[in-house]
Protein backbone atom coordinates (compact mmCIF):
# COMPACT_ATOMS: atom_id res chain seq x y z
CA UNK A 1 0.00 0.00 0.00
CA UNK A 2 2.52 2.54 0.70
CA UNK A 3 4.82 1.81 -2.35
CA UNK A 4 1.49 2.21 -4.37
CA UNK A 5 0.75 5.12 -2.83
CA UNK A 6 4.47 6.83 -3.59
CA UNK A 7 4.24 6.06 -6.90
CA UNK A 8 1.39 7.61 -7.71
CA UNK A 9 2.21 10.62 -5.85
CA UNK A 10 5.23 10.86 -8.16
CA UNK A 11 3.19 10.15 -11.24
CA UNK A 12 1.23 13.32 -10.54
CA UNK A 13 4.16 15.27 -9.65
CA UNK A 14 5.60 14.58 -13.47
CA UNK A 15 1.98 15.34 -14.36
CA UNK A 16 1.65 18.81 -12.99
CA UNK A 17 5.81 19.61 -14.69
CA UNK A 18 4.50 18.83 -17.76
CA UNK A 19 1.54 20.54 -17.61
CA UNK A 20 3.46 23.66 -16.59
CA UNK A 21 5.78 23.18 -19.50
CA UNK A 22 3.29 23.10 -21.85
CA UNK A 23 1.92 26.28 -20.65
CA UNK A 24 4.93 27.82 -20.64
CA UNK A 25 5.38 27.26 -24.18
CA UNK A 26 2.04 28.54 -25.01
CA UNK A 27 2.68 31.46 -22.69
CA UNK A 28 6.32 31.96 -25.19
CA UNK A 29 4.35 31.35 -28.13
CA UNK A 30 1.76 34.10 -27.60
CA UNK A 31 4.69 36.03 -26.40
CA UNK A 32 6.35 35.58 -29.55
CA UNK A 33 3.19 36.35 -31.53
CA UNK A 34 2.92 39.42 -29.87
CA UNK A 35 5.84 41.06 -30.12
CA UNK A 36 5.71 40.11 -33.94
CA UNK A 37 2.37 41.69 -34.23
CA UNK A 38 3.91 44.45 -32.36
CA UNK A 39 6.69 44.63 -34.69
CA UNK A 40 4.62 44.81 -37.76
CA UNK A 41 2.27 47.17 -36.39
CA UNK A 42 5.36 49.40 -35.40
CA UNK A 43 6.70 48.97 -39.15
CA UNK A 44 3.17 49.73 -40.35
CA UNK A 45 2.39 52.71 -38.50
CA UNK A 46 6.11 54.01 -39.00
CA UNK A 47 5.93 53.82 -42.78
CA UNK A 48 2.46 55.28 -42.77
CA UNK A 49 4.11 58.73 -40.58
CA UNK A 50 6.80 58.23 -43.10
CA UNK A 51 4.40 58.23 -45.96
CA UNK A 52 1.96 61.36 -43.92
CA UNK A 53 5.03 63.62 -43.38
CA UNK A 54 6.19 63.09 -47.10
CA UNK A 55 2.42 63.66 -48.58
CA UNK A 56 2.65 66.79 -46.14
CA UNK A 57 6.29 68.11 -47.87
CA UNK A 58 4.84 67.63 -50.43
CA UNK A 59 1.63 69.62 -50.47
CA UNK A 60 3.69 72.35 -48.34
CA UNK A 61 6.37 72.25 -51.75
CA UNK A 62 3.73 72.81 -53.75
CA UNK A 63 2.37 75.70 -52.12
CA UNK A 64 5.65 77.24 -51.62
CA UNK A 65 6.05 76.89 -55.47
CA UNK A 66 2.82 78.49 -56.02
CA UNK A 67 3.75 81.21 -54.01
CA UNK A 68 7.07 81.56 -55.85
CA UNK A 69 5.18 81.74 -59.03
CA UNK A 70 2.53 84.30 -57.94
CA UNK A 71 5.40 86.62 -56.91
CA UNK A 72 7.18 85.95 -60.12
CA UNK A 73 3.78 87.29 -61.92
CA UNK A 74 3.82 89.97 -59.83
CA UNK A 75 7.56 91.20 -60.37
CA UNK A 76 6.35 90.93 -63.89
CA UNK A 77 3.40 93.13 -63.42
CA UNK A 78 5.46 95.79 -61.61
CA UNK A 79 7.79 96.05 -64.28
CA UNK A 80 7.74 99.33 -65.94
CA UNK A 81 8.37 97.60 -69.30
CA UNK A 82 7.72 94.30 -70.23
CA UNK A 83 11.56 91.96 -70.43
CA UNK A 84 13.22 92.35 -73.58
CA UNK A 85 15.57 89.38 -75.41
CA UNK A 86 14.76 85.56 -74.57
CA UNK A 87 17.09 84.77 -71.95
CA UNK A 88 15.43 83.19 -68.89
CA UNK A 89 15.41 86.26 -65.59
CA UNK A 90 15.47 85.64 -62.13
CA UNK A 91 13.16 87.93 -60.83
CA UNK A 92 13.81 89.73 -57.54
CA UNK A 93 11.39 88.93 -54.75
CA UNK A 94 10.92 88.15 -51.04
CA UNK A 95 12.79 84.95 -49.26
CA UNK A 96 11.00 81.73 -49.10
CA UNK A 97 9.23 81.14 -45.43
CA UNK A 98 11.87 79.66 -42.68
CA UNK A 99 12.24 76.10 -43.60
CA UNK A 100 11.18 76.23 -46.94
CA UNK A 101 12.86 77.52 -50.21
CA UNK A 102 12.37 78.44 -53.86
CA UNK A 103 13.63 78.65 -57.05
CA UNK A 104 11.88 81.18 -59.40
CA UNK A 105 12.92 81.96 -63.28
CA UNK A 106 10.84 84.31 -65.81
CA UNK A 107 11.08 83.20 -69.45
CA UNK A 108 10.48 85.28 -72.52
CA UNK A 109 9.14 83.52 -74.97
CA UNK A 110 11.16 82.41 -78.25
CA UNK A 111 8.81 84.58 -80.50
CA UNK A 112 8.82 88.05 -77.86
CA UNK A 113 11.54 90.09 -80.09
CA UNK A 114 8.75 89.60 -83.03
CA UNK A 115 5.07 89.80 -81.43
CA UNK A 116 3.64 93.11 -79.75
CA UNK A 117 2.01 90.79 -76.64
CA UNK A 118 4.74 89.38 -74.64
CA UNK A 119 4.16 85.95 -73.06
CA UNK A 120 6.43 84.57 -70.49
CA UNK A 121 6.67 81.29 -68.71
CA UNK A 122 7.34 81.80 -65.14
CA UNK A 123 8.75 78.58 -63.68
CA UNK A 124 8.82 77.95 -59.38
CA UNK A 125 10.30 75.22 -58.12
CA UNK A 126 9.44 74.79 -54.32
CA UNK A 127 11.25 72.69 -51.84
CA UNK A 128 10.15 71.52 -48.01
CA UNK A 129 13.03 69.15 -46.73
CA UNK A 130 13.42 66.65 -49.42
CA UNK A 131 10.49 66.92 -51.14
CA UNK A 132 10.27 69.54 -54.05
CA UNK A 133 7.36 70.69 -56.44
CA UNK A 134 7.34 72.84 -59.59
CA UNK A 135 4.65 74.89 -61.31
CA UNK A 136 4.77 76.49 -64.71
CA UNK A 137 2.78 79.42 -65.89
CA UNK A 138 2.37 80.95 -69.16
CA UNK A 139 1.12 84.22 -69.33
CA UNK A 140 0.65 86.94 -71.62
CA UNK A 141 0.18 90.73 -71.97
CA UNK A 142 -3.27 91.77 -71.82
CA UNK A 143 -4.85 93.60 -74.19
CA UNK A 144 -7.37 96.74 -73.95
CA UNK A 145 -9.41 94.47 -76.43
CA UNK A 146 -10.67 92.47 -74.08
CA UNK A 147 -13.32 95.30 -72.95
CA UNK A 148 -16.83 95.85 -74.45
CA UNK A 149 -16.38 99.36 -72.35
CA UNK A 150 -13.63 100.70 -70.19
CA UNK A 151 -13.62 104.57 -68.83
CA UNK A 152 -11.37 105.91 -66.48
CA UNK A 153 -13.85 108.52 -65.76
CA UNK A 154 -17.61 108.31 -65.97
CA UNK A 155 -18.12 111.81 -65.73
CA UNK A 156 -17.88 114.68 -68.74
CA UNK A 157 -14.81 116.34 -69.24
CA UNK A 158 -16.47 119.45 -68.00
CA UNK A 159 -17.58 116.92 -64.93
CA UNK A 160 -21.47 116.24 -65.35
CA UNK A 161 -22.80 113.22 -64.98
CA UNK A 162 -23.52 110.81 -67.95
CA UNK A 163 -26.55 108.19 -67.25
CA UNK A 164 -26.54 104.64 -68.46
CA UNK A 165 -30.79 104.10 -69.45
CA UNK A 166 -32.78 101.09 -70.06
CA UNK A 167 -32.51 101.28 -73.99
CA UNK A 168 -28.64 100.89 -73.46
CA UNK A 169 -27.01 97.39 -74.13
CA UNK A 170 -23.94 96.54 -72.96
CA UNK A 171 -23.03 92.80 -73.61
CA UNK A 172 -19.74 92.16 -72.63
CA UNK A 173 -17.21 92.86 -69.71
CA UNK A 174 -17.37 96.74 -68.59
CA UNK A 175 -14.34 98.33 -66.11
CA UNK A 176 -14.39 101.77 -64.99
CA UNK A 177 -11.44 103.48 -62.54
CA UNK A 178 -13.92 105.71 -61.07
CA UNK A 179 -11.16 108.14 -60.28
CA UNK A 180 -11.76 111.49 -58.55
CA UNK A 181 -14.62 110.88 -57.20
CA UNK A 182 -16.95 109.91 -60.60
CA UNK A 183 -20.15 106.69 -60.40
CA UNK A 184 -21.54 105.10 -62.09
CA UNK A 185 -25.34 106.58 -62.85
CA UNK A 186 -27.87 104.48 -63.88
CA UNK A 187 -31.47 105.16 -64.53
CA UNK A 188 -33.07 102.07 -65.32
CA UNK A 189 -36.36 103.86 -64.45
CA UNK A 190 -37.54 103.23 -68.63
CA UNK A 191 -37.30 99.79 -68.29
CA UNK A 192 -40.82 98.90 -68.55
CA UNK A 193 -41.01 100.32 -71.90
CA UNK A 194 -38.05 98.17 -73.07
CA UNK A 195 -39.19 95.81 -76.05
CA UNK A 196 -38.02 93.00 -75.40
CA UNK A 197 -37.50 93.68 -71.61
CA UNK A 198 -33.89 93.33 -70.91
CA UNK A 199 -31.05 94.47 -68.28
CA UNK A 200 -28.44 97.35 -69.62
CA UNK A 201 -25.36 95.10 -68.32
CA UNK A 202 -25.28 91.85 -70.13
CA UNK A 203 -21.83 90.78 -68.57
CA UNK A 204 -19.76 91.62 -65.59
CA UNK A 205 -19.61 95.21 -64.32
CA UNK A 206 -16.68 95.97 -62.17
CA UNK A 207 -15.29 99.30 -60.90
CA UNK A 208 -12.35 101.27 -58.97
CA UNK A 209 -14.68 102.97 -56.93
CA UNK A 210 -16.91 101.90 -53.92
CA UNK A 211 -20.50 103.27 -55.06
CA UNK A 212 -23.41 103.22 -57.75
CA UNK A 213 -25.88 106.09 -58.27
CA UNK A 214 -28.98 104.98 -59.26
CA UNK A 215 -32.25 106.36 -60.60
CA UNK A 216 -35.09 106.23 -59.53
CA UNK A 217 -33.40 104.23 -56.18
CA UNK A 218 -31.03 101.33 -55.66
CA UNK A 219 -32.29 98.79 -55.72
CA UNK A 220 -33.48 96.62 -52.90
CA UNK A 221 -34.36 93.28 -54.97
CA UNK A 222 -33.07 91.03 -57.52
CA UNK A 223 -35.88 91.53 -59.97
CA UNK A 224 -34.89 95.19 -59.69
CA UNK A 225 -31.34 94.31 -59.85
CA UNK A 226 -32.18 92.37 -63.15
CA UNK A 227 -33.54 95.09 -64.35
CA UNK A 228 -29.90 96.42 -64.26
CA UNK A 229 -27.24 93.50 -64.92
CA UNK A 230 -28.16 90.09 -66.23
CA UNK A 231 -27.03 88.16 -63.12
CA UNK A 232 -28.75 90.81 -60.71
CA UNK A 233 -26.75 91.72 -57.36
CA UNK A 234 -24.06 89.51 -58.80
CA UNK A 235 -23.37 91.32 -61.79
CA UNK A 236 -21.16 93.95 -60.42
CA UNK A 237 -18.04 94.17 -58.33
CA UNK A 238 -16.45 97.38 -56.89
CA UNK A 239 -13.59 98.05 -55.22
CA UNK A 240 -11.42 96.29 -57.90
CA UNK A 241 -7.47 97.83 -58.29
CA UNK A 242 -7.60 100.62 -61.24
CA UNK A 243 -6.05 99.99 -64.43
CA UNK A 244 -4.01 102.85 -66.29
CA UNK A 245 -4.02 104.01 -70.08
CA UNK A 246 -0.82 103.93 -71.68
CA UNK A 247 0.93 107.07 -71.59
CA UNK A 248 1.09 107.59 -75.58
CA UNK A 249 0.90 106.28 -78.87
CA UNK A 250 4.53 106.60 -79.45
CA UNK A 251 4.83 102.65 -80.04
CA UNK A 252 2.00 102.89 -82.97
CA UNK A 253 4.09 105.81 -84.82
CA UNK A 254 7.14 103.58 -84.30
CA UNK A 255 5.56 100.68 -85.65
CA UNK A 256 4.13 102.57 -88.64
CA UNK A 257 7.22 103.61 -89.56
CA UNK A 258 9.29 100.60 -89.00
CA UNK A 259 11.77 102.52 -86.10
CA UNK A 260 12.33 105.11 -84.01
CA UNK A 261 14.00 108.01 -85.68
CA UNK A 262 14.60 109.30 -88.84
CA UNK A 263 10.87 110.22 -89.13
CA UNK A 264 9.67 112.64 -91.90
CA UNK A 265 9.67 116.45 -91.53
CA UNK A 266 7.03 117.19 -95.01
CA UNK A 267 3.49 116.25 -95.47
CA UNK A 268 2.51 112.64 -97.55
CA UNK A 269 1.50 109.53 -97.87
CA UNK A 270 4.30 107.11 -96.58
CA UNK A 271 4.68 103.11 -97.40
CA UNK A 272 6.57 101.30 -94.78
CA UNK A 273 6.09 98.09 -95.30
CA UNK A 274 9.50 97.03 -96.88
CA UNK A 275 11.00 98.59 -93.88
CA UNK A 276 8.87 95.75 -91.38
CA UNK A 277 6.68 98.82 -90.75
CA UNK A 278 3.07 100.01 -92.04
CA UNK A 279 1.69 103.40 -93.28
CA UNK A 280 3.00 106.80 -92.03
CA UNK A 281 0.80 109.60 -92.79
CA UNK A 282 2.15 112.77 -91.93
CA UNK A 283 -0.55 115.97 -91.82
CA UNK A 284 -4.36 115.72 -91.91
CA UNK A 285 -6.16 113.47 -94.01
CA UNK A 286 -9.00 111.70 -95.18
CA UNK A 287 -9.16 107.54 -94.94
CA UNK A 288 -12.03 105.60 -96.71
CA UNK A 289 -11.63 101.59 -96.77
CA UNK A 290 -13.02 99.46 -99.23
CA UNK A 291 -12.36 95.64 -100.84
CA UNK A 292 -11.23 95.58 -104.32
CA UNK A 293 -12.79 92.63 -106.62
CA UNK A 294 -10.12 90.09 -105.38
CA UNK A 295 -10.98 90.71 -101.74
CA UNK A 296 -8.08 92.62 -101.51
CA UNK A 297 -7.98 95.95 -98.64
CA UNK A 298 -7.71 99.29 -100.02
CA UNK A 299 -7.36 102.73 -98.45
CA UNK A 300 -8.12 105.92 -100.20
CA UNK A 301 -6.25 108.53 -97.93
CA UNK A 302 -6.93 112.26 -99.17
CA UNK A 303 -4.85 115.06 -98.28
CA UNK A 304 -5.77 118.68 -99.85
CA UNK A 305 -5.92 117.43 -103.36
CA UNK A 306 -4.09 114.76 -103.21
CA UNK A 307 -5.41 110.83 -103.38
CA UNK A 308 -3.37 108.18 -102.99
CA UNK A 309 -4.90 104.27 -102.62
CA UNK A 310 -2.76 102.02 -100.89
CA UNK A 311 -3.61 98.08 -101.35
CA UNK A 312 -2.74 95.09 -99.14
CA UNK A 313 -2.91 92.14 -101.34
CA UNK A 314 -3.28 89.22 -98.81
CA UNK A 315 -2.95 86.80 -101.55
CA UNK A 316 0.28 87.60 -102.79
CA UNK A 317 1.61 89.20 -99.43
CA UNK A 318 2.33 92.52 -100.78
CA UNK A 319 2.00 95.97 -100.54
CA UNK A 320 1.33 99.26 -103.36
CA UNK A 321 0.85 102.47 -103.81
CA UNK A 322 -0.92 104.50 -106.51
CA UNK A 323 -0.77 108.37 -106.33
CA UNK A 324 1.46 110.84 -104.31
CA UNK A 325 3.35 109.41 -101.85
CA UNK A 326 5.89 111.46 -99.67
CA UNK A 327 9.57 112.25 -100.39
CA UNK A 328 11.58 109.07 -100.96
CA UNK A 329 9.03 106.48 -99.89
CA UNK A 330 8.58 103.60 -102.42
CA UNK A 331 5.58 102.57 -104.30
CA UNK A 332 5.37 98.94 -103.54
CA UNK A 333 7.21 96.22 -101.01
CA UNK A 334 7.42 92.57 -101.57
CA UNK A 335 6.36 92.20 -98.34
CA UNK A 336 2.68 92.63 -95.99
CA UNK A 337 2.20 95.74 -93.95
CA UNK A 338 2.13 95.32 -90.21
CA UNK A 339 -1.14 96.51 -90.12
CA UNK A 340 -0.71 100.06 -88.21
CA UNK A 341 -1.37 103.68 -89.68
CA UNK A 342 -0.26 106.28 -88.15
CA UNK A 343 -1.06 109.80 -88.73
CA UNK A 344 0.48 112.68 -87.06
CA UNK A 345 -2.34 115.02 -87.74
CA UNK A 346 -6.47 114.99 -87.82
CA UNK A 347 -8.19 112.19 -89.32
CA UNK A 348 -11.19 114.25 -90.73
CA UNK A 349 -13.21 111.51 -92.04
CA UNK A 350 -12.56 107.59 -91.34
CA UNK A 351 -15.37 105.42 -93.03
CA UNK A 352 -15.46 102.15 -95.13
CA UNK A 353 -15.19 98.06 -95.37
CA UNK A 354 -12.73 95.65 -93.59
CA UNK A 355 -11.52 93.31 -95.92
CA UNK A 356 -11.62 89.35 -94.46
CA UNK A 357 -9.10 87.54 -93.54
CA UNK A 358 -7.23 85.09 -95.88
CA UNK A 359 -8.43 81.46 -94.59
CA UNK A 360 -7.27 78.24 -96.21
CA UNK A 361 -8.42 74.85 -94.87
CA UNK A 362 -10.35 76.07 -92.03
CA UNK A 363 -7.27 78.56 -90.66
CA UNK A 364 -6.37 81.64 -90.89
CA UNK A 365 -3.31 82.53 -93.05
CA UNK A 366 -3.56 85.92 -93.76
CA UNK A 367 -5.10 88.16 -91.05
CA UNK A 368 -7.01 91.23 -92.12
CA UNK A 369 -6.20 93.37 -89.02
CA UNK A 370 -5.09 96.96 -89.05
CA UNK A 371 -5.19 99.74 -86.09
CA UNK A 372 -5.70 103.44 -86.90
CA UNK A 373 -4.12 105.82 -84.34
CA UNK A 374 -3.27 109.51 -84.46
CA UNK A 375 -1.00 111.54 -82.16
CA UNK A 376 -2.89 111.35 -78.38
CA UNK A 377 -0.52 113.46 -76.82
CA UNK A 378 -0.39 116.00 -79.63
CA UNK A 379 -4.87 115.93 -79.60
CA UNK A 380 -5.42 114.59 -82.53
CA UNK A 381 -8.52 113.19 -83.21
CA UNK A 382 -10.59 110.67 -85.47
CA UNK A 383 -13.80 111.37 -86.80
CA UNK A 384 -16.01 108.65 -87.88
CA UNK A 385 -18.11 109.73 -91.22
CA UNK A 386 -19.91 106.93 -92.11
CA UNK A 387 -20.61 103.18 -91.02
CA UNK A 388 -17.27 100.99 -90.41
CA UNK A 389 -18.00 97.46 -90.93
CA UNK A 390 -16.20 94.42 -91.72
CA UNK A 391 -16.70 92.89 -94.74
CA UNK A 392 -17.99 89.55 -92.71
CA UNK A 393 -19.35 90.16 -89.01
CA UNK A 394 -17.98 87.73 -86.59
CA UNK A 395 -20.75 85.91 -84.10
CA UNK A 396 -20.20 85.28 -80.73
CA UNK A 397 -23.08 82.86 -80.04
CA UNK A 398 -20.88 80.42 -82.26
CA UNK A 399 -17.52 78.61 -82.24
CA UNK A 400 -14.18 80.70 -83.07
CA UNK A 401 -14.06 77.96 -85.69
CA UNK A 402 -17.14 79.07 -87.23
CA UNK A 403 -16.45 80.57 -90.31
CA UNK A 404 -17.83 84.01 -89.71
CA UNK A 405 -15.47 84.55 -87.03
CA UNK A 406 -12.61 83.26 -88.74
CA UNK A 407 -13.22 85.34 -92.30
CA UNK A 408 -13.67 88.37 -90.09
CA UNK A 409 -10.95 91.25 -89.61
CA UNK A 410 -10.32 93.42 -86.89
CA UNK A 411 -10.15 97.09 -86.41
CA UNK A 412 -8.69 99.56 -84.04
CA UNK A 413 -8.78 103.31 -83.36
CA UNK A 414 -6.61 105.49 -81.21
CA UNK A 415 -6.90 109.10 -80.96
CA UNK A 416 -7.52 112.02 -78.12
CA UNK A 417 -10.58 112.17 -79.31
CA UNK A 418 -13.28 110.13 -81.35
CA UNK A 419 -16.22 111.52 -83.01
CA UNK A 420 -18.97 110.51 -84.45
CA UNK A 421 -20.66 112.61 -86.86
CA UNK A 422 -24.21 113.70 -87.14
CA UNK A 423 -26.04 113.40 -90.58
CA UNK A 424 -24.32 116.95 -91.46
CA UNK A 425 -27.52 119.20 -92.44
CA UNK A 426 -28.90 121.53 -90.24
CA UNK A 427 -31.40 118.89 -88.78
CA UNK A 428 -28.61 117.43 -86.86
CA UNK A 429 -29.85 113.98 -87.48
CA UNK A 430 -28.29 111.39 -86.47
CA UNK A 431 -29.26 107.90 -88.49
CA UNK A 432 -28.33 104.17 -87.41
CA UNK A 433 -24.95 103.99 -87.40
CA UNK A 434 -22.56 100.53 -87.31
CA UNK A 435 -19.09 100.52 -85.83
CA UNK A 436 -16.98 97.41 -85.84
CA UNK A 437 -13.71 98.33 -84.02
CA UNK A 438 -12.28 99.06 -80.71
CA UNK A 439 -11.60 102.63 -79.97
CA UNK A 440 -9.43 104.14 -77.84
CA UNK A 441 -9.44 107.86 -76.44
CA UNK A 442 -7.07 109.65 -74.10
CA UNK A 443 -4.01 108.70 -72.56
CA UNK A 444 -3.37 108.18 -68.63
CA UNK A 445 -2.36 111.72 -69.05
CA UNK A 446 -4.57 113.38 -71.61
CA UNK A 447 -8.48 113.69 -71.59
CA UNK A 448 -10.16 112.25 -74.34
CA UNK A 449 -13.71 110.68 -75.01
CA UNK A 450 -15.72 109.26 -77.45
CA UNK A 451 -18.50 110.82 -78.21
CA UNK A 452 -21.40 112.39 -80.84
CA UNK A 453 -21.42 115.44 -82.89
CA UNK A 454 -24.83 117.49 -81.81
CA UNK A 455 -25.53 114.85 -79.48
CA UNK A 456 -28.18 116.83 -77.84
CA UNK A 457 -30.27 117.86 -81.15
CA UNK A 458 -31.81 116.22 -84.04
CA UNK A 459 -33.63 112.88 -84.13
CA UNK A 460 -32.27 109.60 -82.30
CA UNK A 461 -31.22 106.13 -83.43
CA UNK A 462 -29.15 103.48 -82.18
CA UNK A 463 -25.52 103.05 -82.14
CA UNK A 464 -24.16 99.83 -82.81
CA UNK A 465 -20.71 98.73 -81.91
CA UNK A 466 -18.48 95.76 -82.60
CA UNK A 467 -15.56 95.38 -80.50
CA UNK A 468 -15.27 98.27 -77.94
CA UNK A 469 -15.13 101.93 -76.22
CA UNK A 470 -12.05 102.63 -74.11
CA UNK A 471 -12.04 106.14 -73.60
CA UNK A 472 -10.17 108.66 -70.85
CA UNK A 473 -13.43 110.16 -69.74
CA UNK A 474 -16.86 109.23 -70.70
CA UNK A 475 -18.78 110.88 -73.83
CA UNK A 476 -22.05 111.84 -74.26
CA UNK A 477 -23.67 109.80 -77.20
CA UNK A 478 -26.97 111.09 -76.73
CA UNK A 479 -29.72 112.68 -74.32
CA UNK A 480 -32.93 111.15 -71.94
CA UNK A 481 -35.85 112.32 -70.61
CA UNK A 482 -37.71 110.67 -68.21
CA UNK A 483 -35.87 107.40 -68.41
CA UNK A 484 -36.46 107.53 -72.68
CA UNK A 485 -34.15 108.94 -75.42
CA UNK A 486 -34.76 112.09 -76.50
CA UNK A 487 -31.89 113.09 -78.81
CA UNK A 488 -28.71 111.33 -80.49
CA UNK A 489 -28.09 107.47 -79.64
CA UNK A 490 -29.11 104.50 -77.61
CA UNK A 491 -26.28 102.38 -77.14
CA UNK A 492 -25.86 98.82 -78.42
CA UNK A 493 -22.32 97.79 -77.26
CA UNK A 494 -21.28 94.39 -78.27
CA UNK A 495 -17.76 92.63 -76.99
CA UNK A 496 -15.84 90.93 -79.67
CA UNK A 497 -14.26 88.02 -77.81
CA UNK A 498 -11.59 87.33 -80.60
CA UNK A 499 -9.51 90.86 -79.63
CA UNK A 500 -8.89 89.68 -76.09
CA UNK A 501 -6.88 86.48 -77.79
CA UNK A 502 -6.22 88.36 -81.28
CA UNK A 503 -6.41 91.93 -80.52
CA UNK A 504 -5.09 94.48 -83.57
CA UNK A 505 -1.95 95.06 -84.27
CA UNK A 506 0.26 97.07 -81.92
CA UNK A 507 -2.93 97.86 -79.80
CA UNK A 508 -2.50 99.79 -76.37
CA UNK A 509 -1.92 97.27 -74.13
CA UNK A 510 -3.06 97.22 -70.29
CA UNK A 511 -0.13 96.31 -68.20
CA UNK A 512 -1.77 93.69 -66.82
CA UNK A 513 -1.32 90.17 -67.68
CA UNK A 514 -3.22 87.06 -69.01
CA UNK A 515 -2.44 83.47 -67.56
CA UNK A 516 -2.90 81.17 -70.33
CA UNK A 517 -2.10 78.41 -68.45
CA UNK A 518 -1.35 76.92 -64.83
CA UNK A 519 0.21 73.18 -64.44
CA UNK A 520 2.46 71.31 -62.12
CA UNK A 521 5.27 69.42 -64.16
CA UNK A 522 6.51 65.82 -63.04
CA UNK A 523 9.14 65.45 -60.55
Amino acid sequence: MNTTTCRNRQYRRRGSGQARGLTMVIVVGALSLLITMTVVVLSVTTGAIRANRKQQSASAALSVAESGAELGALWLKDRPYPPTGTAAIVPTIPAAPSGTSYSVQVVPDSDNPTQFLKIYKIVSIGTVGAESRTVEVVVRQSSFGKYAYFTNRETSTGGSAIWWNSKDKIDGPVHSNNRSGTNFNINYSGWSSNTPRRPIFLDQVTGSGTSISYSPSRPTTETDYQKVFLNGSKGYKLGVDPISLPSSTSAQKEAAWGGSSGFPSTNGVYMRAGSGGGIYIRGDCTIAMSVDASGNQRMTVGQSSNTTVITFDKTAGTTSVTGPVGTGSPTSATSFSNGVIYCTGHITSLRGTLADNKVTGGAIVRRSEYTIATDTNAGKDITISGDIVYNTRPDKTMDASASANLLAGTLGLVAQDIKIADDGTTAYNHPPREINAVMMAGSSTVDGSISVNNYNRGSTSTLKVIGGLIQSTRGAVGTISGGVMSTGYAKDYNYDPRLASNPPPFYPTTGQYDRMSWKVLPN
